[in-house]
């Protein structure tokens, strides 16, 4: 009799001991890649040259495959943009379509060569693609799946496969804080600008403008902010071009704390990151339930933005353990179930985060769904009046 009790103990035991959570949905938002500038640094001259291009043709049709006969390529003539040279401003590098191949290179070898999560190829009845309607982040995700499913022949024109990447227009867009759709964005960002605590730090920061006043012979930083600046001397050191003279790596560490700072205090603001992200995080919550509910078969879901795409969102979920959002940088949201259970598991450039309000790296999902509840509100318009 005893021998029979401990049998069944171990046979009901067994299975807990030896359980593992398994992906179910895998979200990836993510910012682009290595852009030109923004902001042509005032009165100084740098030319900046391009050779990404894509090549597109007009279609009335969304079928899966597509004949063709032509394929049209853009191109910027040089030196008629706003850029000295053949870029047009804020367009993805090479180096920026190669940093998200790699990104996605890393995801085909956690997500099919190890797991078979996936399959080899792609399939868009599993795989699902957003991006926000700009020429940058088209692309970047173009190369996340380049990475992700990469191409090693060349297709026939009559079997070549269409990748669908949908877009909203900017008027309705969610994935970035929007002001078109909702006004209280441009009204709190202005109250924030005004604040105490912003314009203190603008005073610390004083003996910096002066210095760049001088350096490029203007009174109001030729109506840039510091932190436009200090964007457009990214893409200087990445491209490792020569900084005009005067410029001092202690003036861009300065810059880059100065720009943390100013995404920190604006994001952090918590009304602020509740009305720049909130309705973006609802679309990824009802991705999750309809996957819970089996009522799509996306496993594979990506999202392709901008740095303020990610840092109001995570912001928004209590993280405070991320202080930049480098290019390429990758938030995922993994769903994961365990017998009836459904968990998620929230990473950064591929480190799990802690979500503060549950405490654990594997929030179960209720315990999620309850925290976002908690941030959604019932009338989206009405937080998004002006006051």
């Amino acid at each position: 009799m005893n021998n029979l009790k401990i049998f069944l103990f171990f046979t009901l035991l067994l299975p807990f001991c030896f359980t593992t959570k398994k992906l179910q949905l895998y979200q990836l938002v993510t910012r682009h890649g290595d852009r030109s500038p923004l902001y042509p640094l005032p009165n100084i001259d740098t030319e900046w040259y391009c050779y990404l291009t894509q090549y597109q043709y007009p279609s009335d049709t969304f079928d899966d495959t597509i004949q063709l006969s032509r394929l049209y390529r853009e191109k910027f003539p040089m030196n008629e943009q706003v850029l000295e040279g053949n870029c047009s401003i804020g367009q993805l590098t090479m180096q920026g379509f190669e940093q998200h191949k790699s990104v996605g290179s890393k995801l085909r070898n956690k997500l099919i060569l190890e797991t078979n999560f996936l399959q080899d190829t792609l399939d868009q009845s599993e795989t699902y693609v957003r991006s926000t309607d700009i020429r940058r982040t088209l692309l970047s995700a173009q190369g996340l799946l380049e990475g992700l499913y990469p191409t090693s022949t060349p297709q026939q024109s009559d079997n070549i496969d269409v990748v669908t990447i949908h877009t909203i227009d900017d008027q309705t867009d969610n994935m970035y804080p929007n002001s078109d759709l909702c006004p209280r964005i441009a009204q709190l960002e202005e109250e924030i600008e005004k604040s105490d605590g912003y314009q203190n730090e603008l005073k610390q920061m004083q003996d910096v403008t002066d210095e760049l006043n001088s350096i490029f012979g203007t009174t109001d930083l030729g109506g840039l902010t510091l932190t436009q600046i200090y964007s457009t001397i990214v893409c200087y050191q990445s491209h490792g071009k020569t900084l005009p003279s005067g410029i001092t790596e202690s003036m861009i560490n300065r810059l880059h704390k100065h720009h943390n700072w100013v995404l920190d205090y604006i994001s952090g603001h918590p009304e602020y990151a509740r009305v720049a992200s909130v309705m973006f995080l609802k679309d990824l919550l009802e991705s999750m339930l309809f996957k819970i509910n089996n009522q799509n078969n996306y496993k594979f879901q990506l999202y392709s933005g901008h740095e303020s795409t990610l840092y109001p969102l995570i912001k928004l979920l209590g993280i405070d353990t991320v202080t930049e959002i480098p290019y390429a940088g990758h938030l995922s949201f993994q769903l994961l179930k365990e017998y009836k259970k459904y968990f998620v598991r929230i990473t950064f450039n591929d480190q799990v985060l802690t979500i503060p309000k549950c405490k654990l790296q594997d929030c179960p999902f209720n315990s999620f769904y309850k925290l976002a509840m908690e941030l959604i509100p019932n009338s989206y318009s009405q937080i998004c009046q002006t006051i």
